[in-house]
């Protein structure tokens, strides 16, 4: 019998492909039944047709065996698949090409040649863009790591799941969960607790969590919007044991969970294996920051973790969410949500909304005024290295074949999650953004500082705070007035990063556990166990 995991899947997203991968595999399952087709269509007429009937026979089963290969990949796009895939797509267009060469000369073959042409660039446009995700892969979308130690301490683990984050997973990993803490409850092991923020909000799951261990951990089960809700809950426990956090990925970019190392998606069958990795995990700290002001929606403060952008990326960002309120259905697949996004930002490439960004624009950073960039359509601030789905705006190491110039005026620093200190970038359109965010180019790198302050005049510029859009539930843009706002530092929040190893290592950190265990025998106290952690943390 099926697991209630997977029952709660339905058919028909059991059909459709979740990955770019199985995308691939499905299209060359489709040419397989196709030239298959064909070869016994040729067949019939005898002599000539049998040659190419065998011709035929074999490219479907070269096909056949790509799509199998394909299809049963785990792995969303990595360097070597995109490659594959990038050359089975030229040849097949090469074919085409060849085809319709061969049809233009006959007579009565004209009905054929525009459909033949189409998918002639149906096919290079599709080999482009695997190229492109094989470069993205090779040079930007990664995991950030660390060092390894020894085997952890079992604490008992509330997890909470967003069951709407990315490809709606949560109602399949929930079931999951719930399987896995029946098998703990029976063996004995550290408590799992699983918890639906749909059902029950972070802060009354922690509290009630809480009274009943003294000593735990939380692992977010969603995406960054996911994180930064229920890290802003935990640093309001009216409790002297703040529980360190690590997360398990459910949402579109994943920024987050790549930063400290925890990957940037997740598969059913590495469950168990993330759970056994929480022991082995590492503490490390990331900065909060408070964004105040006169922020649109009538807000004037919140709590940033990842990033904001203004201007282009931010509008791509806004129309992204007013699609997905909009027609849920849409977004069902990761794939399909992540392409949508391009989508909505290439009109971009000729309206150039935000071509009047610098003039109407303040930066302001440690007090220092910032000029814009003539060309700037968009501003992005960091404070973590990977920004929209694994990309490292500000690392001028990185080796992008187009690098961008520097406008900076001081020597650039290392960029960390705990350094209290903020990267400003910008891009110069929406190509320009593509480019970075596929890893050919990186961004114009503006200014570091601890104190960043952002004033823009007139309506119409969209602004988004760790992918969460201002203006979601309004129309258009002009419903966006005019915002200032300040970015400080607030203070640290205590995460838990992967073992160097992966989630399949079979070592961790040995400090984190023997301080937790020290707490656990009374030997020290809860401001001493936050001290020693934060040391660590900082010394990794």
């Amino acid at each position: 019998a099926a697991s209630p995991a997977r029952a709660a899947v339905s058919p028909r997203m059991g059909l459709l492909p979740k990955t770019l991968a199985e995308f691939w595999g499905a299209h060359a399952a489709a040419w397989a039944a196709t030239t298959a087709f064909f070869a016994v269509s040729v067949s019939v007429g005898g002599g000539a047709g049998w040659v190419l009937s065998a011709l035929l026979s074999a490219l479907s089963a070269t096909s056949l065996s790509l799509a199998v290969l394909l299809g049963r990949n785990r792995e969303e796009a990595g360097v070597a698949l995109s490659l594959t895939a990038s050359a089975y797509f030229t040849g097949t267009s090469a074919l085409l090409h060849a085809a319709a060469a061969t049809v233009a000369t006959a007579a009565a073959g004209t009905a054929w040649l525009g459909l033949m042409r189409r998918l002639r660039t149906w096919h290079a446009l599709l080999a482009a863009g695997s190229l492109g995700f094989a470069i993205k892969a090779a040079n930007k979308d990664r995991a950030f790591g660390g060092a390894a130690g020894t085997r952890g301490l079992p604490l008992p683990t509330l997890a909470l799941i967003n069951s709407a984050a990315g490809a709606k997973m949560g109602e399949a990993l929930a079931a999951s969960l719930r399987e896995e803490a029946a098998r703990r409850a029976d063996g004995g092991e550290a408590p799992l607790e699983v918890v639906n923020l749909e059902d029950v909000p972070p802060r009354e799951a922690l509290r009630s969590f809480g009274e009943r261990h003294p000593q735990y951990r939380v692992l977010v089960c969603g995406g960054d919007g996911s994180v930064a809700w229920v890290l802003g809950e935990v640093e309001q426990l009216d409790a002297p044991y703040r529980p360190a956090v690590a997360i398990l990925p459910l949402g579109t970019g994943n920024d987050m969970s790549r930063v400290l190392g925890w990957g940037k998606y997740f598969r059913p069958q590495s469950l168990r294996a993330r759970l056994a990795a929480l022991s082995l995990s590492r503490v490390a700290l990331l900065d909060r920051w408070g964004v105040a002001g006169s922020l649109p929606d009538g807000r004037e403060q919140l709590v940033m973790s990842n990033y904001l952008s203004i201007g282009v990326d931010a509008r791509a960002s806004l129309n992204w969410a007013r699609l997905k309120a909009a027609a849920p259905a849409l977004f069902s697949l990761r794939l399909l949500a992540k392409l949508w996004y391009i989508v909505l930002g290439t009109p971009e490439l000729l309206l150039r909304s935000h071509r009047d960004l610098p003039s109407r624009l303040t930066l302001t950073c440690d007090g220092q005024r910032i000029p814009l960039p003539r060309r700037c359509q968009g501003l992005m601030v960091c404070n973590t290295p990977s920004y929209g789905g694994g990309s490292d705006l500000w690392d001028p190491t990185q080796g992008a074949p187009l690098p961008s110039r520097d406008r900076m005026q001081t020597e650039a620093v290392p960029p960390a999650a705990d350094d209290g200190v903020l990267e400003i970038v910008c891009v110069t359109g929406v190509f320009h953004l593509a480019q970075t965010l596929a890893g050919f180019s990186n961004a114009v790198r503006l200014a570091q500082g601890r104190e960043v302050s952002i004033e823009v005049e007139g309506s119409g510029v969209p602004l988004q705070v760790d992918g969460e859009p201002f203006g979601v539930a309004s129309s258009g843009v002009s419903s966006l007035g005019p915002f200032s706002l300040t970015l400080r530092r607030l203070g640290t929040s205590l995460m838990l990063r992967a073992p160097a190893g992966g989630i399949d290592a079979a070592d961790g950190e040995a400090g984190p556990s023997a301080v937790e265990g020290a707490m656990a025998d009374g030997l020290i106290s809860h401001e001493v166990r936050e001290e020693l952690l934060e040391k660590m943390a900082r010394a990794s």
